[in-house]
């Protein structure tokens, strides 16, 4: 019986050793049948020369498309569009094809770039060095009937003219050109899989939305493919940032005429304002592009208006309190009192605003004289001020609402 045991113990050994062996040559053996195969197909391959049996009468046809992965910059400053995406080539290469069962069925194998013939392609509008695209050690897939696969992960930055007419509501399209270099369309022939982009792992830019991506091949001027990328910019941060600040402190420049003659701020107030739209103006030149084609944003435009109509409310700030510091005893000329009148859109000048002044002496008017020069039809210097300020008050709103609702319009349109 212990013999017996000591058989049957040695047999079971010895069949999973025999499994082992077995299993274990199986995986070696793909691998085996794999460099095998690799060698084979190498051997006399010039990875220089493209597929190709009959050069004067076949036309390689080499499939491409491009799939965005996203959109990561665009430099409205520089020009500059920065995205990342994957490029797919397919075509056929006849020095590639092998029978599966002769290397225990294997349909597929991998080559580097630098192994076997590969499109030379360049992006013929980089922002950058013009490169070949790829990378030596890239892996490429050829299945047995010669079909070649190869994918493409790259971050592409392109020349792009940045149109900011209506920033921040601005639409730009950029284009990616592809070309093979040194090859002609009596050698190669570009079918793009699909007229529209692959957008299947597309990443949501925080800064741009994507409207359209397109691809095409052409023959003219140079053979290649191109993809054209249609994007908007989200308007959210330009808005609360720089145009409404804007607006706003326009309005505010107003406020100088409403502020009391007597203070002594009017003119520091006006000048504080134009400070302030000089500020904001330098601050969209660094963000904009130092150039006037196609067109200039509309938004400088409204700066310099807003610039324009403070320098002139703070002349006008100026000019008007000379008014008030001009002697009360000096007549007022007729045409003058005539247009205050008018101004105040009355018959008699009793019903408009005056700021009466304090000192009785030393050439000024008391309460009681103030008081007593309303009473009657005397167009006093103070009431040319307040109705000289009423009009420059209501003309410098109504230039501010007409001109703002204009920008709004052109921008939203």
């Amino acid at each position: 019986m212990e013999y017996l045991r000591n058989s049957c113990g040695g047999l079971v050994l010895f069949v999973i050793t025999v499994v082992n062996w077995a299993v274990s040559g199986v995986r070696g053996g793909n691998s085996t049948y794999k460099t095998a195969l690799n060698a084979v197909l190498l051997d006399g391959y010039n990875p220089s020369v493209n597929p190709g049996r009959h050069y004067s009468t076949q036309i390689l046809n080499i499939n491409v498309g491009f799939g965005l992965k996203n959109i990561q910059t665009f430099d409205e400053l520089e020009s500059v569009l920065t995205v990342t995406g994957i490029i797919s080539v397919s075509w056929y290469d006849e020095r590639l094809i092998w029978v599966p069962k002769n290397y225990n069925n294997l349909t597929t194998t991998n080559f580097k770039q630098k192994e076997i013939w590969t499109p030379p392609f360049v992006l013929s509008n980089s922002y950058n060095n013009i490169d070949l695209i790829g990378n030596s050690d890239m892996p490429v897939t050829v299945l047995y009937t010669g079909e070649v696969n190869w994918f493409l992960p790259l971050k592409l930055s392109s020349s792009c003219n940045a149109d900011v007419r209506f920033y921040p509501n601005d639409v730009q399209t950029c284009s990616l050109n592809f070309m093979p270099w040194g090859y002609s369309g009596e050698q190669i022939q570009l079918v793009v899989t699909s007229q529209q982009v692959d957008k299947n792992e597309y990443e949501e830019s925080p800064t741009w939305d994507l409207v359209e991506a397109s691809q095409f091949a052409h023959l003219s001027p140079k053979l290649g493919f191109k993809i054209d990328a249609v994007f908007k910019r989200k308007p959210l941060f330009c808005m609360i940032n720089f145009i409404l600040p804007t607006i706003f402190v326009g309005f505010i420049n107003m406020m100088v005429f409403i502020l009391p003659p007597q203070s002594g701020e009017r003119v520091g107030f006006s000048i504080t304002v134009l400070l302030a739209f000089a500020v904001f103006l330098s601050t969209i030149a660094n963000v904009l592009p130092q150039t006037s084609t196609p067109n200039m944003a509309l938004l400088c435009y409204l700066l310099v208006a807003h610039i324009g109509q403070s320098l002139l409310i703070m002349l006008c700030t100026i000019f008007g309190l000379r008014f008030y510091l001009r002697p009360q005893k000096d007549p007022v000329p007729k045409w003058m009192s005539g247009l205050t009148r008018l101004a105040c859109g009355c018959a008699k000048p009793t019903t408009c605003n005056v700021y009466p002044e304090s000192e009785s002496r030393d050439g000024v008017e008391t309460d009681e004289e103030a008081s007593t020069a309303l009473s009657g039809d005397v167009v006093t210097w103070q009431r040319v001020g307040n109705a000289f300020d009423n009009v420059c008050c209501v003309f410098f709103l109504m230039t501010s609402v007409i001109y703002n609702t204009a920008f709004w319009a052109s921008i939203s349109s």
